[in-house]
């Protein structure tokens, strides 16, 4: 999760990047996925043949609208907010996580997360708003991003519940065929499908091949994470994404972050360590099918954590 966290971060860099170029929302969707269509095909059906009808045919498509929505949301909100706001809003979702555990995976709840829930929220709030001046947060995007990380908590209950039937990667196939199709759809509807490459030049090709490479090493490493360990330990991981997007946005938009903004961000990590300490009852990981790992993922050995 931990490599899936970096990816994600250095992803939201390309998209930051892209938006800023003049990509909209659907083409973005569109090059995050569509250029790792093809490998993931080769890899699953030509090198493994494996069947790429899934299982649980119901809980992979969920997934993927919630995935899909989730993208959609965090890539609109990325473009109005600095990064270290975007990603500390995405944060939000392990609390989600946490409360929804309980419903949809019947893992245990404890009192302490609605103490996380308060001080994560409280610390997204300082990040997003630093000094109180909430007046100036733009609201909208904001929103979406709250949003996004819902959506992203119900995809992450679905990875989840997949863990015991499907292959991590035919999940993540499944995953960016909807999104590919979803983001080409959208280019058509909103009549951009004559620019789709238009903005394809050698400044955007670097962020367009980090968005596509670091999307999908994302997208694996997280399913593989949730096969191996409780929902709720595995997306408390993501907050380690707060110091990673702190030295991108001072190193790319020279945005420092200020005495409010570090102490939310403080507040986030202390909900994310109290949700760890909840008391939980001893769950054995499902059993996920032995798979070669592919050439970017190191073998999971038997009893890895």
């Amino acid at each position: 999760m931990v490599l899936a966290t970096a990816a994600f971060v250095g992803m939201s860099v390309c998209v930051k990047l892209l938006r800023q170029a003049g990509f909209s929302t659907a083409e973005v969707i569109f090059f995050r996925t569509g250029p790792g269509l093809l490998w993931l095909w080769y890899e699953l059906r030509v090198r493994r043949q494996l069947e790429l009808r899934p299982h649980r045919r119901d809980l992979v498509y969920l997934r993927s609208l919630f995935g899909v929505g989730a993208m959609a949301t965090s890539f609109f909100a990325v473009q109005a907010l600095s990064l270290v706001q975007h990603n500390v809003l995405s944060l939000l979702q392990p609390v989600f996580v946490a409360l929804l555990a309980p419903l949809l995976l019947r893992e245990r709840l404890h009192a302490l997360v609605l103490l996380s829930l308060v001080m994560a929220g409280g610390g997204a709030l300082l990040v997003i708003a630093p000094g109180a001046a909430v007046t100036a947060v733009p609201l909208v995007p904001a929103l979406l991003g709250i949003a996004s990380a819902l959506l992203s908590a119900l995809a992450h209950m679905m990875i989840r519940r997949t863990a015991a039937s499907e292959h991590p990667e035919v999940v993540v196939f499944h995953f960016a065929v909807h999104a590919t199709l979803f983001g080409l759809l959208w280019s058509i509807s909103a009549g951009e499908l004559g620019r789709l490459f238009a903005l394809v030049s050698t400044a955007t090709l670097l962020p367009l091949t980090g968005l596509a490479v670091l999307g999908v090493l994302g997208q694996l490493a997280m399913t593989r994470a949730y096969g191996h360990a409780p929902a709720t330990l595995v997306a408390i991981v993501a907050y380690v994404g707060i110091p990673m997007s702190l030295v991108a946005d001072l190193l790319l938009w020279d945005a420092s972050a200020g005495l409010s903004s570090a102490l939310g961000a403080l507040l986030m990590v202390g909900a994310g360590v109290l949700l760890t300490r909840s008391p939980r009852a001893p769950q054995a990981a499902p059993a996920i099918p032995p798979l070669p790992a592919l050439s970017v993922l190191p073998r999971a050995q038997p009893g890895q954590p």
